[in-house]
This record gives structure tokens, sequence and C-alpha cells, in this order.
């Protein structure tokens, strides 16, 4: 070979060794292939989800992952179906900021999204608050209802076996209820959701049906039974006949609750009247007059004289000027 062809030799070698390095070079970087159709179970669309993003070599596997988390907008919802244009998904890859000049893309026409997973809609939640004032008191006791509810979105779940667990904030106000839900979803737990509720709870109670004077014996027409806010229950009596034939202490308007403090039980025999004293011991039944040392309401025991033995005696009112000793 002579020297100046040598030289050429050398010199094509030299070339070719250069622009195989640089077509090499050019061809490195990461390769992305968009299918026409695909599922997305999340809320947002991300290009890992829906498209094979491939490294050419180790070297390009951080960018493979940069370009896999790119957010290409909101996701359908479970059973929904949207369709990007090839234009507006590359306009949202520019928008993300990411070099793209590394990368190769194959993009169809259009891409058909379908949203797949569970939603738990606002509906959902709000059973869920329902379930827990259902088994919760006081709400179990009276009567609750959802004024309203505040929260973030409904998460949208995974497929698979969903379970939750409200777990409420301590509040000495059953009237406002905070708290979380947290989701599971085969066991694994797949979100969790704060909620604020307004809570009309209403709790039974024992009203004045009519307008009621103090100082009045109370009758079964003076009082009715009824539901009245949780507010105004504390104390309340819940029963008629917790209150029938006892006095008054304060005045009531209709629709009052009654509460036992609002009670003096009714003295059936008065301090110095002449009451009868009835002993009875097996069939043998004794009666005596005697004179109250005190007032006496039915049940209670009070101190009597009795007018023959002129002794001072223990005996309980069983009824208006009647009292009884036992044997």
């Amino acid at each position: 070979m002579t020297r100046p062809f040598c030289k050429i030799f050398l010199l094509w070698a030299s070339v070719t060794i250069i622009i195989g390095g640089l077509v090499s070079w050019a061809l490195a970087g990461v390769n992305v292939i968009v299918p026409a159709e695909n599922t997305v179970a999340g809320e947002r669309i991300i290009l890992g989800d829906i498209a094979t993003v491939a490294p050419d070599s180790p070297e390009d596997q951080k960018l493979a992952d940069i370009l896999a988390s790119v957010d290409l907008g909101q996701a359908p919802g479970p059973g929904r179906r949207i369709v990007i244009r090839r234009q507006i998904l590359e306009q949202r890859l520019n928008a993300s900021g990411v070099p793209l000049s590394e990368a190769r893309f194959s993009l169809p026409a259009e891409v058909t999204l379908t949203g797949t997973g569970q939603s738990s809609g606002d509906l959902q939640i709000r059973q869920i608050v329902l379930d827990y004032l259902a088994k919760t008191e006081p709400y179990v006791s009276g009567r609750a209802e959802i004024v309203s509810l505040t929260s973030a979105k409904p998460p949208v779940l995974p497929l698979g076996r969903v379970e939750y667990r409200f777990v409420p904030l301590p509040s000495s106000n059953p009237g406002f209820l905070t708290g979380t839900i947290f989701f599971t979803v085969d066991g694994q737990e797949a979100a969790r959701l704060r909620i604020t509720c307004q809570i009309d709870l209403q709790m039974e109670a024992l009203v004045a049906a009519r307008d009621l004077s103090r100082g009045q014996i109370l009758a079964e027409g003076d009082l009715a039974e009824s539901l009245v806010p949780y507010s105004q229950s504390k104390g309340a009596l819940k029963a008629v006949s917790q209150a029938v034939g006892q006095t008054l202490r304060v005045s009531l308007r209709t629709g009052s609750p009654v509460r036992d403090r609002d009670l003096v039980k009714t003295s059936l025999v008065k301090k110095g009247e002449t009451v009868t004293i009835i002993a009875q011991s097996g069939g043998l039944k004794v009666t005596a007059l005697g004179q109250a040392r005190q007032d006496g309401a039915l049940g209670q025991t009070i101190a009597v004289v009795n007018q023959d033995s002129k002794k001072t005696i223990s005996a309980k009112v069983i009824g208006p000027g009647m009292v009884e000793v036992m044997f």
C-alpha cells in the first residue's frame, strides 16, 4: 500500500468512527410509545400509566423516570371515557417542563382513556357518617339528621374490597362532628378524607303540653312526651309518669322541657293536720287518729302524734290525710 493511499484510508476510518459515534449518541435516549386506548385508575393521568417509557441504556433511566411521572391532566371518573387528540397531548408534554429532545415519541392521532377504580362519592361519604350516627351515643337515643357535610373531593379508590373506618375528634358539642375517614382496599390503606358535619340532634323529653303556673299540681293532660333540641334536653325528664302528681316550682311555657329541679313532691299531708293512722300486721288492721308534725308527700316518712297514746311515731304517707305504720 502506497503512503498517500494509506493516509487516505486512515482518514476515512477516523471519519467513520466519529460519524458512527455521533449516530450512536443521537440514537441514545428514551423511547415513549403511547397506545391508542388505555385505562386509568387514579384521579390524574400520568404518562407512565398510559405509555411504555423505555430507556435505551442504564444512563437514560433517570430521564425515563422523569418522563414517566409527567402529569397530563385530570383522569376520567370510574366508568367514564375521554379522548385526547395528539395535538393536545403534545401541548401538555411541552408544558411539563421536562427535556423532550432526547426522547422519541410514538403518538396516535387520538388517545382514548377509560376510568377504572371505585368512586367514594358524596352519597357514600354521607352514608358513612349516617352509619356512625346510627351506632353512637347520644345520636342513638335521639333523632339525628345531617344538616351540612363539608370535605375535600372524595377520593377515587383502586379496585378491590373497600372498607372504611371513621375516627371522630373529641367534642363536647354533638351538633358538630369532625373527624377523618380512613379507606382501605384489600386490607391496605388507600386514602384518607377529613370531614366536618353539622348535625340536627333531637332528644326525647317531657314537655309542658300547655302554659303551666308555679304551684300547679301536674296531671297527665298537662304533659307530653316530645323531641327537643339536644341543647335543651339536659336534665329533662322522659316520661309523663315521672311528673304526674308533683308540684311545679316554676312556671313553664308550652313546649318547655320539664326537669326534675322544676318539681317538688306534692304534700298529701300538712303539718298540724289530723290524719288517719293505719297499722297492719298479717290479717289484722287497726286505725287511729293522729296529728302530723310535718308536711309529707306520697311515700315520705313523717312524724305523727297518736292522739290516744300521745306518743310520737314514724309513719309513711300513703294518701291524702293517711299514713301507715308497719309492725
